[in-house]
């Protein structure tokens, strides 16, 4: 008799299997016969936090343009073609560094920030030709930048590193207080010591299998991500990302501003060894540039009593930069003057998709254009850009 049972269970089991392992290859079918959700193109890395897929080229359709774009990145996993470390006689290089926001895979690799200001730098009659690398990571964050500069830029020896600091979230990516996501992580300690923390996020081996080979898998994480930021939305509390224009700051919030200090610092002091100059550039959060959106964001702070300043990361980010001999620009009056309605909802005054997500085309050329004139207006002595 217990035989039999035993039979009888193991029989339910593989149906429950067979019915499972169907019911996945249904979804799966369904997924890639009605969605257009790609493999995950991030990789986790313990050096750099996360890089692209080393070596991938293919046609990717993103949800964010609602379109299909050309990607390819490079034996490091950033974006743009392959490079020889040696640079060439006669040119001088430029490492563009940030996160989503400079990747911009979103946008065709011609219109990204990276081509547009290399396209700039090339001045007929100029007696350098110029190399700008997208060094852009999704997901990324000052500190992951330190480390991606450490372990891979610094090989290609950049004459110039803009950081570009994405003030829509980069402030709270740098602080493991604020953020969770898989990224490196830094902290200081009570004399404004920086260290790194261990990196405590290996993926999984089938993880990693499934996030290149089933989009399925793929879909279901981004639709609980949306699900996750509906519900966020819905919610009077500010999120973390918000608390860069809390003024006074909270005890965490400025603990991230003593982070970020220190990792531009370090930053800094790292490329001036290393004979590269490093210009900080502050790209301003949609909430910077449109009235409707900081109306928003203020009516909800008020609901939670949470003072703001509008302006409070940009003066925060000078004041960091002059302290530790950066040149600083920030690109926030730029983006207003360019959008003289104020209004995110006006397609003709819209620099990021949708009016509030990543820089669309236009977004991107205003910024090549504008970084492109700074560069070309700092003096020699401080560094090897010039119009010429």
């Amino acid at each position: 008799m217990r035989g039999v049972r035993g039979r009888g269970l193991a029989g339910k089991l593989a149906l429950a299997a067979v019915s499972l392992a169907f019911s996945l290859f249904a979804c799966e079918a369904g997924v890639r016969l009605l969605a257009r959700d790609s493999p995950s193109l991030l990789v986790a890395d313990p050096l750099v936090g996360k890089r692209f897929l080393p070596g991938f080229e293919g046609r990717v359709f993103v949800p964010e343009c609602g379109c299909d774009v050309e990607l390819r990145f490079n034996r490091d996993g950033l974006r743009g073609p392959d490079r020889p470390h040696a640079r060439p006689q006669g040119v001088r290089r430029v490492a563009l560094v940030g996160d989503s926001m400079v990747a911009a895979v979103a946008t065709a690799e011609e219109r990204t920030l990276a081509s547009l200001l290399e396209r700039r730098l090339r001045v007929p009659q100029s007696a350098w030709s110029w190399e700008v690398m997208n060094a852009g990571v999704s997901s990324s964050s000052t500190g992951s930048e330190l480390a991606l500069y450490r372990e891979v830029l610094a090989a290609y020896a950049p004459d110039l590193v803009v950081v570009v600091f994405w003030v829509g979230n980069d402030l709270a990516d740098n602080s493991a207080e604020l953020t969770s996501a898989p990224r490196l992580y830094f902290d200081v300690d009570a004399q404004d010591r920086l260290r790194q923390l261990p990196f405590a996020f290996e993926p999984h081996p089938l993880g990693e299998w499934l996030d290149r080979n089933s989009r399925f898998y793929v879909w279901q994480k981004s639709a609980l991500r949306q699900a996750r930021a509906t519900l966020r939305a819905a919610s009077p509390a500010l999120e973390p990302v918000e608390l860069v224009f809390a003024r006074p700051e909270p005890a965490a919030v400025a603990h991230a501003w003593a982070i970020t200090r220190a990792l531009l610092r370090a930053f800094a002091q790292e490329a001036s060894a290393r004979g590269s100059e490093l210009v900080l550039v502050a790209a301003p959060a949609p909430a910077q540039v449109y009235d409707d959106l900081w109306a928003e964001l203020a009516r909800r702070a008020a609901r939670t009593g949470t003072p703001l300043a509008r302006e409070h990361p940009d003066e925060r980010l000078r004041e960091l930069s002059r302290a530790a001999g950066i040149p600083f620009l920030p690109l926030a009056e730029t983006f207003r003057a360019r959008a003289p309605h104020r209004d995110s909802r006006r397609e003709d005054e819209q620099l990021y998709y949708d009016g509030r997500f990543h820089w669309n085309d236009a977004g991107n050329a205003l910024a090549a254009e504008a970084i492109h004139a700074f560069l070309s207006g700092l003096r020699a002595s401080r560094a090897p850009v010039s119009a010429s």
